[in-house]
Protein backbone atom coordinates (compact mmCIF):
# COMPACT_ATOMS: atom_id res chain seq x y z
CA UNK A 1 0.00 0.00 0.00
CA UNK A 2 1.00 3.47 -1.07
CA UNK A 3 1.89 5.75 2.24
CA UNK A 4 2.18 9.58 2.80
CA UNK A 5 5.63 9.31 3.39
CA UNK A 6 6.31 8.53 -0.35
CA UNK A 7 4.90 12.12 -1.63
CA UNK A 8 7.31 13.94 1.16
CA UNK A 9 10.01 15.50 -0.79
CA UNK A 10 13.29 15.74 1.26
CA UNK A 11 16.07 17.97 -0.45
CA UNK A 12 19.72 16.60 0.46
CA UNK A 13 22.27 19.32 1.76
CA UNK A 14 25.36 19.81 3.24
CA UNK A 15 24.41 18.17 6.95
CA UNK A 16 21.75 16.25 6.27
CA UNK A 17 18.48 17.23 4.15
CA UNK A 18 16.06 19.65 3.88
CA UNK A 19 12.61 18.78 5.11
CA UNK A 20 9.28 21.33 4.47
CA UNK A 21 6.80 20.83 7.19
CA UNK A 22 2.85 20.91 6.03
CA UNK A 23 1.07 24.06 6.47
CA UNK A 24 -1.71 24.03 9.46
CA UNK A 25 -3.84 25.73 6.70
CA UNK A 26 -4.06 24.47 2.95
CA UNK A 27 -2.80 27.55 1.48
CA UNK A 28 -0.57 28.44 4.24
CA UNK A 29 3.22 29.05 4.54
CA UNK A 30 5.28 25.96 5.23
CA UNK A 31 8.17 26.19 8.05
CA UNK A 32 11.47 23.91 6.56
CA UNK A 33 13.99 22.20 8.78
CA UNK A 34 17.32 20.59 8.86
CA UNK A 35 17.33 16.64 9.87
CA UNK A 36 19.72 13.90 9.89
CA UNK A 37 19.09 10.22 8.16
CA UNK A 38 17.76 9.22 11.52
CA UNK A 39 14.89 12.04 11.93
CA UNK A 40 14.01 11.62 8.28
CA UNK A 41 13.57 7.74 8.70
CA UNK A 42 11.09 8.39 11.75
CA UNK A 43 9.51 11.39 9.89
CA UNK A 44 8.62 8.65 7.40
CA UNK A 45 7.40 6.18 10.03
CA UNK A 46 5.34 8.94 11.72
CA UNK A 47 3.36 9.75 7.65
CA UNK A 48 3.14 5.83 6.58
CA UNK A 49 1.51 5.11 10.17
CA UNK A 50 -0.80 8.03 9.84
CA UNK A 51 -2.13 7.62 6.26
CA UNK A 52 -4.95 5.47 7.23
CA UNK A 53 -6.78 8.00 9.81
CA UNK A 54 -5.60 11.21 8.06
CA UNK A 55 -7.31 10.26 4.90
CA UNK A 56 -10.86 8.67 6.66
CA UNK A 57 -10.74 12.02 8.43
CA UNK A 58 -10.45 13.77 5.68
CA UNK A 59 -12.93 11.64 3.68
CA UNK A 60 -15.55 11.86 6.96
CA UNK A 61 -15.11 15.28 7.71
CA UNK A 62 -16.10 16.25 4.21
CA UNK A 63 -19.50 14.37 4.00
CA UNK A 64 -20.35 15.51 7.72
CA UNK A 65 -19.11 19.02 6.89
CA UNK A 66 -21.55 18.87 3.50
CA UNK A 67 -24.19 17.55 5.14
CA UNK A 68 -24.56 19.82 8.15
CA UNK A 69 -23.62 22.85 5.60
CA UNK A 70 -26.48 22.29 2.88
CA UNK A 71 -28.70 21.17 5.72
CA UNK A 72 -28.22 24.89 6.91
CA UNK A 73 -27.98 26.47 3.73
CA UNK A 74 -31.62 25.64 3.17
CA UNK A 75 -32.97 26.01 6.12
CA UNK A 76 -31.59 29.39 6.09
CA UNK A 77 -33.00 30.31 2.84
CA UNK A 78 -36.85 28.16 3.61
CA UNK A 79 -36.65 30.50 6.38
CA UNK A 80 -35.67 34.09 5.23
CA UNK A 81 -38.28 33.68 2.04
CA UNK A 82 -35.28 32.66 -0.59
CA UNK A 83 -37.07 28.99 -1.17
CA UNK A 84 -37.57 27.99 -4.79
CA UNK A 85 -37.30 24.38 -6.57
CA UNK A 86 -33.72 23.58 -7.28
CA UNK A 87 -32.38 24.95 -3.88
CA UNK A 88 -31.93 22.08 -2.28
CA UNK A 89 -29.66 20.53 -4.90
CA UNK A 90 -27.84 24.01 -5.03
CA UNK A 91 -27.37 24.27 -1.28
CA UNK A 92 -26.07 20.64 -1.71
CA UNK A 93 -23.74 21.88 -4.54
CA UNK A 94 -22.48 24.35 -2.74
CA UNK A 95 -21.59 23.23 0.37
CA UNK A 96 -19.64 20.17 -0.85
CA UNK A 97 -17.53 23.09 -2.76
CA UNK A 98 -17.44 24.38 0.22
CA UNK A 99 -16.84 21.99 2.85
CA UNK A 100 -13.97 21.00 0.96
CA UNK A 101 -11.48 23.03 2.67
CA UNK A 102 -11.96 23.25 6.21
CA UNK A 103 -11.73 18.46 5.56
CA UNK A 104 -8.27 18.82 4.20
CA UNK A 105 -7.69 21.59 6.88
CA UNK A 106 -8.76 19.31 9.94
CA UNK A 107 -6.34 16.64 8.12
CA UNK A 108 -3.53 18.77 8.38
CA UNK A 109 -3.89 19.45 12.10
CA UNK A 110 -4.07 15.78 12.57
CA UNK A 111 -1.35 14.80 10.85
CA UNK A 112 0.68 17.62 12.32
CA UNK A 113 -0.34 16.75 15.83
CA UNK A 114 1.32 13.73 14.97
CA UNK A 115 4.58 15.62 13.86
CA UNK A 116 5.02 17.74 16.50
CA UNK A 117 6.96 15.92 19.20
CA UNK A 118 9.70 15.24 16.15
CA UNK A 119 8.94 19.09 15.04
CA UNK A 120 9.90 20.63 18.02
CA UNK A 121 13.20 19.30 17.84
CA UNK A 122 14.46 19.95 14.80
CA UNK A 123 16.25 23.25 14.01
CA UNK A 124 14.91 25.48 11.27
CA UNK A 125 16.71 26.65 7.81
CA UNK A 126 17.07 29.05 5.34
CA UNK A 127 16.99 26.75 3.01
CA UNK A 128 13.99 25.99 0.93
CA UNK A 129 12.08 23.54 -1.16
CA UNK A 130 10.96 25.25 -4.02
CA UNK A 131 7.40 23.77 -5.91
CA UNK A 132 9.23 23.11 -9.14
CA UNK A 133 11.64 20.63 -7.11
CA UNK A 134 8.61 18.71 -5.38
CA UNK A 135 6.94 18.72 -8.45
CA UNK A 136 9.95 16.91 -10.22
CA UNK A 137 10.59 14.35 -7.02
CA UNK A 138 6.74 13.33 -7.36
CA UNK A 139 6.98 12.74 -11.31
CA UNK A 140 10.09 11.17 -11.17
CA UNK A 141 8.54 8.65 -8.44
CA UNK A 142 5.37 8.37 -10.65
CA UNK A 143 7.46 7.44 -13.65
CA UNK A 144 9.47 4.58 -11.09
CA UNK A 145 6.23 3.47 -9.38
CA UNK A 146 3.01 4.04 -11.27
CA UNK A 147 0.55 2.49 -8.97
CA UNK A 148 2.39 4.12 -6.08
CA UNK A 149 1.09 7.85 -7.58
CA UNK A 150 -2.37 7.09 -5.52
CA UNK A 151 -2.62 4.79 -2.82
CA UNK A 152 -5.77 2.15 -2.80
CA UNK A 153 -7.08 3.78 0.68
CA UNK A 154 -6.87 7.31 -1.42
CA UNK A 155 -9.42 5.70 -4.04
CA UNK A 156 -11.56 4.07 -1.53
CA UNK A 157 -12.31 7.50 0.16
CA UNK A 158 -12.57 9.27 -3.40
CA UNK A 159 -15.03 6.40 -4.26
CA UNK A 160 -16.95 6.30 -0.97
CA UNK A 161 -17.36 10.39 -1.16
CA UNK A 162 -18.25 10.23 -5.28
CA UNK A 163 -20.94 7.52 -4.49
CA UNK A 164 -22.51 9.92 -0.91
CA UNK A 165 -22.20 13.10 -3.54
CA UNK A 166 -23.63 10.99 -6.35
CA UNK A 167 -26.63 9.74 -4.00
CA UNK A 168 -27.24 13.59 -1.99
CA UNK A 169 -27.72 15.04 -6.09
CA UNK A 170 -30.23 12.49 -7.04
CA UNK A 171 -32.24 12.97 -3.69
CA UNK A 172 -32.10 16.98 -4.50
CA UNK A 173 -33.54 15.95 -7.82
CA UNK A 174 -36.11 13.27 -6.82
CA UNK A 175 -36.80 16.54 -3.99
CA UNK A 176 -38.11 19.04 -6.33
CA UNK A 177 -39.75 16.68 -8.42
CA UNK A 178 -41.92 15.76 -5.19
CA UNK A 179 -41.98 19.58 -4.51
CA UNK A 180 -43.57 20.01 -8.05
CA UNK A 181 -45.49 17.00 -8.61
CA UNK A 182 -49.19 17.71 -9.46
CA UNK A 183 -51.99 15.21 -9.06
CA UNK A 184 -52.50 12.57 -12.27
CA UNK A 185 -48.98 13.55 -13.29
CA UNK A 186 -46.90 11.09 -14.46
CA UNK A 187 -43.72 10.93 -11.72
CA UNK A 188 -40.98 11.18 -14.49
CA UNK A 189 -42.41 13.64 -16.15
CA UNK A 190 -42.48 15.69 -12.91
CA UNK A 191 -38.97 14.87 -12.69
CA UNK A 192 -38.10 16.11 -16.00
CA UNK A 193 -40.27 19.66 -15.51
CA UNK A 194 -38.74 20.20 -11.94
CA UNK A 195 -35.16 19.88 -13.18
CA UNK A 196 -35.28 21.03 -16.60
CA UNK A 197 -33.45 24.28 -15.43
CA UNK A 198 -30.08 25.56 -14.53
CA UNK A 199 -30.56 23.78 -11.27
CA UNK A 200 -30.79 20.62 -12.92
CA UNK A 201 -27.88 21.40 -15.50
CA UNK A 202 -25.77 21.85 -12.21
CA UNK A 203 -26.99 18.58 -10.80
CA UNK A 204 -26.73 16.82 -13.84
CA UNK A 205 -22.66 17.79 -14.51
CA UNK A 206 -22.06 17.03 -10.65
CA UNK A 207 -23.33 13.64 -11.16
CA UNK A 208 -21.21 13.19 -14.32
CA UNK A 209 -18.19 14.78 -12.29
CA UNK A 210 -18.37 12.41 -9.70
CA UNK A 211 -19.18 9.48 -11.32
CA UNK A 212 -16.81 10.09 -13.85
CA UNK A 213 -13.83 10.02 -10.39
CA UNK A 214 -15.77 6.97 -9.49
CA UNK A 215 -15.37 5.14 -12.73
CA UNK A 216 -11.28 6.56 -12.77
CA UNK A 217 -10.67 5.40 -9.49
CA UNK A 218 -11.99 1.61 -9.75
CA UNK A 219 -10.72 1.23 -12.54
CA UNK A 220 -6.98 2.23 -11.35
CA UNK A 221 -7.73 0.17 -8.15
CA UNK A 222 -8.70 -2.95 -10.36
CA UNK A 223 -5.43 -2.74 -12.10
CA UNK A 224 -2.91 -1.66 -8.81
Amino acid sequence: MTDLGKFIVFKPVAGGYVYRAPAAWPFGSRDHFLVTEGQKAALLTIYTASTRPVLWIMGISWIALSAVLGTALAFWAYRSGYYVPGLNGLSVIIAMLLSSYPAVAISRHVLLHRLCPILVTLPPTNERITRLEERQAIQALAKAEPAATISPMRRRIVRIASIVAMAATVAGMIARAIDAYEPNQPKFLALYLANANLYGLLNIVTIVAFGFLLVTFGRSSSRA
